[in-house]
């Protein structure tokens, strides 16, 4: 079932729901029919676009993810870019420098996304992060990670990010 199609399904049981409770209570009102059929309307077109614009973007896969997480900790990257890959990434710009600190202080950290990654289909995916902070295989922590779709681009969850953050032992004023 495509997913346009379940909006429509979505938004036609909200309209009848609506006009349902409307008769139920002996509600004749013209303006409360005309009130429901609105707000259905309007979470019909709400779901339709929405649909629309996530089917357009597809999922990317757990090494195109675990590739855009490596591209951010690159010290190589301007910093603008950087924070373009997280949701809300401006908050982090001032951990950025503490960021790099924490890559040199843990230089044989070996982390990543895993397969599989989960589409929501609300716009958000769900993938699994691995890290070894010492490479050593011995004590591996895994931390779920969700990416949410903004702007056409797929960002990781800034509370996700601070989860990870918090698992590898590192704080930031950005995660509070």
């Amino acid at each position: 079932m495509s997913s346009t199609f379940s909006a429509r399904a979505v938004a036609a049981t909200a309209c009848f729901t609506a006009l349902f409770a409307l008769t139920a209570c002996g509600g004749s009102d013209e303006a409360s029919v005309d009130a429901a059929r609105s707000s259905a309307n309007a979470s019909l077109a709400s779901s339709v676009a929405v649909s629309s614009s996530k089917a357009s973007v597809p999922p990317p896969t757990a090494e195109e993810l675990d590739a855009q997480i490596k591209r951010a900790l690159d010290p190589n990257l301007p910093d603008v870019e950087r924070t373009e890959l997280i949701e809300d990434g401006a908050a982090f710009s001032d951990a950025i420098p503490d960021m790099y600190k924490a890559l040199r202080d843990n230089p044989h950290a070996v982390y990543g996304v895993v397969d599989p990654v989960f589409d929501n289909r609300d716009g958000t995916l769900t993938a699994t992060m691995r890290l070894d902070k010492d490479g050593s295989g011995t004590n591996i922590r895994t931390t779920i990670v969700h990416f949410v779709l903004i702007d056409g681009k797929w960002k990781i969850s800034r509370t996700d990010l601070c989860g990870i953050l918090r698992s590898a032992d590192y704080h930031t004023a950005a995660c509070g």
